[in-house]
């Protein structure tokens, strides 16, 4: 008689077992969806196998108002609208493989989202705090932070904890100034300050960004560049467009690395004459 070792079929039940296995944390986030009415969502994009959901690397969630629409003769026609009960559950934390998290319209995050030790980008659109959550601030792996706000007004000095970060894009907030502690942040390599209209300085620890080789500041009321700027060994582009800028500080002479400036509107009226040299070594506008 034969006998056959049925080891091999017993690790592949194993694993198929693991695979299906359903967990509570799991039945969480797949409540929550249900709830928010955007299953059905190309860009949602929740899968519903166990194992899928486990290495989950892109995830796109919204909060508030959900609405669908169809299409009767050629005309977007609206189906079915809902109102958003729940906040975003606690289960989160346990989505260990996400690279990618779009935030929209939140009013309140879990601490549980700290635990996201793999995110590396976070888009942050239309949420209503007017402080940006300290909790968003202990995501240490995360490298880029895309932010687009009306609500948002200023942030917390822990913003400075997100050692990893590379890029820092912010975009139509209300923020007035950034945190010193921004200079604490030495992997920066881009800055992207767009239409915050109410941002009129930037701190001089700016000037501890020696890694940054892009710096835009566009359509604000941005009025005095820091001195400290000149310690911006590796910065290539220097974006000024559409502030309230009548100067630069002499120790712009120092940016051996610029490539590109933009200073085009409102042109300059109040630089020394060293730096009207050099503005004009690098193609610089000045009257």
């Amino acid at each position: 008689m034969t006998v056959y070792s049925d080891k091999t079929n017993q690790n592949d039940n194993t694993n198929i077992n693991q695979d299906t296995h359903v967990e509570d944390w799991m039945i969480e986030i797949w409540d929550w969806i249900d709830n928010h009415n955007i299953a059905g969502r190309s860009d949602s994009s929740v899968p519903r196998e166990p194992e899928a959901l486990r290495q989950l690397e892109r995830l796109d969630l919204g909060y508030g108002k959900s609405t669908s629409y169809s299409y009767i003769d050629n005309k977007s026609v609206l189906q079915s609208e809902s109102e958003s009960t729940k906040p975003l559950p606690s289960a989160i934390g346990h989505l260990k493989n996400l690279k990618y998290l779009r935030l929209r319209g939140f009013n309140e995050l879990p601490e549980e989202i700290a635990q996201l030790e793999n995110l590396e980008t976070l888009v942050y659109m239309n949420c209503d705090f007017t402080e940006f959550p300290k909790v968003l601030c202990k995501l240490k792996n995360l490298k880029s932070l895309k932010i687009f706000s009306k609500s948002l007004e200023r942030f917390p000095d822990e913003l400075g904890n997100l050692s990893s970060l590379t890029h820092f894009d912010m975009r139509g907030s209300k923020v007035h100034e950034l945190p010193d502690a921004i200079g604490n942040l030495s992997k920066l390599t881009i800055i992207e300050l767009y239409a915050n209209e109410y941002l009129k300085v930037l701190p001089e620890s700016i000037g501890n960004l020696t890694n940054l080789e892009k710096l835009e500041v566009r359509a604000s009321d941005f009025q005095v560049l820091p001195s400290s700027i000149g310690n911006l060994s590796q910065l290539k582009s220097l974006g000024l467009y559409h502030n309230g800028l009548q100067s630069l500080p002499d120790s712009v002479t120092n940016l051996k690395a610029l490539e590109q400036l933009d200073v085009s509107e409102p042109i300059l009226s109040g630089v020394s004459e060293t730096v009207s040299r050099f503005l004009g070594s690098i193609g610089g506008k000045v009257t």
